[in-house]
């Protein structure tokens, strides 16, 4: 469920304390809605009076009352009517001001003004108020497409939901791929419509909403997500650029710069206004920026999706720190992007690449969109992930810098650790195979004997690892970890004990933050069994025991239970991940001066005053003579390494030939994967996706991904859908690599024509049975990798049975109008998937291939190669 979308809905009053329609907070103090719902609630009538056929009797100052039905407990707030920024405006949009204290909780959304090509076809979802509900209900569907007057189309294409209908205008569309609102609810077509049983209805796009501006402005990422886009900031009269650069300019000397970004005026003209409201008895708290500050330079910033809120607090400081008198001079967007992702982009010049289908001799070339990604960065936070030097190079790197550093650690659960027994080793020169071993081996084991000649003994606590293929954080610590052991020695006793692990807890195979959200899961159980070690870095540690989010894609909050708070085992010469800021340039048709002028003056920032706010998020500074406030014995680390310790040294793991040593060797040892990939061959499979259908996407992606098919690996295909019998076709059985075989599935899967309903929960059922049924060696991987596009409808009340022994992994792969959100039914398919040690992923139909491929990468043995 969105997280910003629900907590920024207000339902609109009428007379008799029913809801008329919707209103959504675009800053912390007004709302945006439509005309004919503020009119609905002053006169219990959305038309116009008969005197007024126009609609043009003024509502300004008029108080209506709105209602927070998630936060506040309901409790009812009162808003006033703004007059319009153009009373010759013909678009039906009312902004409201609100005029009594907000209910806490509540939180804005950002808007966003992609173009109608970054805007169609997309997944969105609606929070309103159908029929006068006043819990409110979601829709769900798609934007179809722009129609007459400057709205667009939405349309729910499946059989369940709710629909557009009275109640849900002045809604926020959110596009919850993207996490930004793209329009506002306007209309349902009562005239015609596509499906009796599903209406159509529009939304006015952000672009053309007249968002207001003399009052403040709102967080508007402007033109975001538009593919082959060529925008650029707002052009600035000469005159406000005059003054912007006056109110931008640091005052000298020492009382100046300790007064920098913490002055704050108050305007005449809104001290009037304060006085004149507080004399007709009602309390209002002005919204920010104050009137008469020049508008702020739109700063994009990219991070690694693990690192993504920790930058977002950072350059939340940034845009604190560098406010003039009151006025914001800096809008800064931090999106989630993974260092892939935008590594291609900027080898592509971010530009969108249709890709290529697969032939017969050769793969296909994944499409690459930038919609798909985010808009072109000014900054660049890859977090863990080393710059080779081809991307250094690349026209569009300017430069790059290291800001922060943090150590890998092992983080043991505060209730394993016996003061008497490992607090030396905590600080001892343990190296990473002989920790490994004390904590992967149990304590009737033989003891591991150190280079020093210490015998050490197992204790059993077990040891968890991110996934090497997408992790760098664990491509870093293999370069320690791995030594000088042969593979057979490797693989008992390095990766099979990971893999028990990972397999008994129900831990994932992807990235530190994924793997600490399970930690977090299982450390807030006090009645479950103790959670395992885990191999992480020491920042992660302060994040994971003071609380915070851990990633983009956990949602998991709060610390873990005392006794299962972390603690740092600190290895010697353990490798240190360096975190760097990279600044891109761009043309200036798409990166304004002013642009390029704040990242620049947000690198300073960070080497000076933001060195202060790295460290209380749990990094360590280089050239700062202490410990950041996030280093604290109390959040499991050890606040004075490696300054008291100079026999300590950090392991250089950015090396690429010991990363790509380490890489191979991990291949060499990882155990064989079992695969079942069941595709969706329903109707829906037939709409068009970039260079061909769904379907067609699919089978190139399937074309690629055996390609990556390693000597030991198995695969089976399956399709599904009410045109087979039993719901689904199995055109490849289960087994090894085949080319004569494999030639012949895709053959068959390009004569194969999408038809029928979706029995997605029976198909998931029945794959999961299958690969439990399958005899052979206990020691490979079992994963059912299912790609859908829709919801089931086909398998009556049917649960999937995933519990069991020997465990399957689910992978879901969401595309079109299938969502992780849907239900399974009695949890959702990202929760089911994650029970597993599964995950599901959504993704635009026209990255259908790629994401197949990705995701193979991390299965097969070879497609860790790729």
């Amino acid at each position: 469920m969105p997280d910003d979308a629900e907590l920024a809905v207000a339902g609109v009053r009428g007379p008799a304390g029913e809801v008329v329609g919707a209103a959504f907070l675009i800053d912390h103090h007004r709302l945006l809605t439509c005309t004919h719902v503020v009119r609905a609630a002053l006169t219990a009538d959305s038309s116009p009076p008969a005197d007024d056929p126009d609609g043009l009797e003024s509502l300004d100052g008029r108080l209506v009352e709105v209602v927070f039905p998630l936060v506040g407990r309901g409790r009812p707030v009162t808003a006033v009517v703004l007059p319009p920024d153009d009373p010759d405006d013909p678009d039906d949009v009312t902004v409201l001001q609100i005029v009594t204290p907000v209910p806490a909780g509540t939180r804005p959304v950002r808007l966003a003004r992609p173009g109608e090509r970054g805007t169609r076809d997309r997944f969105c979802r609606v929070f309103g108020f159908p029929g006068g509900e006043a819990k409110g209900r979601w829709f769900e569907g798609r934007v179809v497409g722009p129609v007459g007057g400057g709205w667009m189309q939405l349309a729910n294409p499946t059989d369940t939901g709710y629909q557009i209908q009275p109640g849900y205008s002045g809604a926020p569309v959110w596009d919850h791929r993207v996490r930004c609102v793209v329009g506002m609810v306007v209309a349902a077509d009562r005239r015609s419509k596509p499906r009796p049983e599903h209406p159509a209805a529009f939304m006015i796009p952000i672009r053309r909403l007249p968002v207001p501006t003399r009052f403040g402005r709102p967080l508007v990422v402007t033109r975001w997500r538009q593919p082959f886009s060529r925008w650029r900031t707002d052009p600035v009269p000469p005159a406000e650029r005059a003054v912007r650069r006056a109110r931008r300019t640091r005052p000298a000397g020492p009382v100046g710069q300790a007064r920098w970004g913490r002055v704050r005026w108050l305007r005449w003209g809104w001290l009037a206004a304060l006085a004149a409201v507080a004399l007709a008895g009602i309390a209002v708290v002005s919204p920010e920026p104050l009137p008469g500050c020049a508008p702020p330079v739109e700063l994009r910033v990219a991070a690694a999706p693990d690192d993504l809120l920790t930058y977002q607090a950072v350059a939340a400081a940034y845009a604190v720190s560098s406010s003039v008198r009151g006025c914001r001079t800096t809008n800064v967007f931090v999106y989630s992007a993974p260092a892939g992702e935008v590594a291609q982009g900027l080898r592509r010049g971010w530009s969108a690449s249709a890709g290529q289908p697969a032939t017969a001799t050769g793969p296909a070339t994944p499409a690459w969109y930038p919609a798909d990604v985010g808009p072109r960065p000014d900054v660049w936070f890859p977090g863990a992930e080393p710059l080779d030097d081809q991307l250094r190079k690349l026209p569009a790197v300017r430069d790059f810098a290291t800001i922060a550093w943090s150590p890998l650690v092992l983080g043991v659960p505060r209730v394993l650790v016996e003061s008497a027994r490992d607090d030396a080793d905590r600080q001892r020169a343990l190296t990473w195979p002989e920790l490994f071993a004390k904590a992967s081996r149990a304590p009737a084991d033989a003891p591991v004997v150190t280079g020093s000649g210490r015998r050490v003994a197992g204790t059993g606590w077990q040891v968890v690892r991110p996934d090497p293929t997408v992790s760098p954080e664990a491509r870093m610590v293999d370069v320690a970890l791995y030594g000088r052991s042969g593979t057979t020695q490797l693989r008992q006793e390095v990766e099979q004990p990971l893999e028990t692990t990972q397999d008994q807890r129900g831990y994932p195979l992807g990235t530190l933050a994924t793997v600490l959200c399970r930690q977090r899961q299982l450390a807030q159980d006090p009645t479950g069994p103790v959670p395992p070690a885990v191999i992480t870095t020491e920042q992660a540690v302060v994040r994971f025991n003071g609380g915070d989010r851990l990633g983009d894609a956990c949602a998991e909050l709060g610390p873990p239970v005392p006794a299962r708070a972390m603690v740092a085992f600190y290895p010697v010469q353990t490798p240190g991940v360096d975190h760097r800021v990279v600044r891109l340039r761009w043309s200036t048709s798409v990166q304004s001066p002013a642009a390029r002028a704040t990242a620049d003056d947000f690198q300073h920032w960070l080497a000076g005053p933001g060195r202060d706010v790295l460290r209380a998020q749990g990094f360590r500074v280089s050239a700062r003579g202490g410990p950041g406030s996030g280093l604290t014995a109390q959040n499991g680390v050890l606040p004075d390494w490696p300054l008291d310790n100079p026999q300590w040294k950090l392991a250089d793991a950015s090396d690429v030939l010991a990363l790509n040593t380490a890489d191979q060797r991990y291949r060499e040892a990882r155990r064989p994967a079992r695969v079942l990939l069941a595709l969706d061959s329903s109707g829906s499979m037939l709409a068009p996706a970039g260079r061909g259908t769904r379907f067609d996407l699919a089978v190139d992606g399937v074309a690629t991904a055996l390609r990556q098919l390693g000597a030991r690996d198995e695969v089976g295909v399956w399709t599904f859908s009410t045109a087979y019998p039993g719901a689904a076709g199995r055109p490849r059985p289960v087994g090894r690599a085949d080319p004569d075989r494999d030639a012949a599935l895709l053959a068959r899967l390009r004569r194969t024509v999408p038809a029928g309903d979706t029995p997605l929960h029976r198909t998931i059922d029945d794959g999961v049975r299958e690969l439990r049924r399958l005899g052979g060696p206990d020691n490979h991987l079992r994963a059912m990798v299912v790609l859908t596009d829709g919801r089931d409808t086909a398998s009556g009340r049917l649960t999937p049975r995933l519990a069991g022994q020997p465990p399957v992994r689910l992978y879901v792969i969401a595309i079109g109008e299938a969502s992780c959100d849907d239900r399974v039914p009695e949890r959702t398919l990202r929760q089911a998937a994650r029970a597993t040690g599964g995950d599901c992923r959504e993704a635009a139909a026209s990255t259908v291939d790629q994401r197949l491929t990705d995701l193979f990468g991390q299965l097969w043995e070879k497609g860790a190669e790729q």
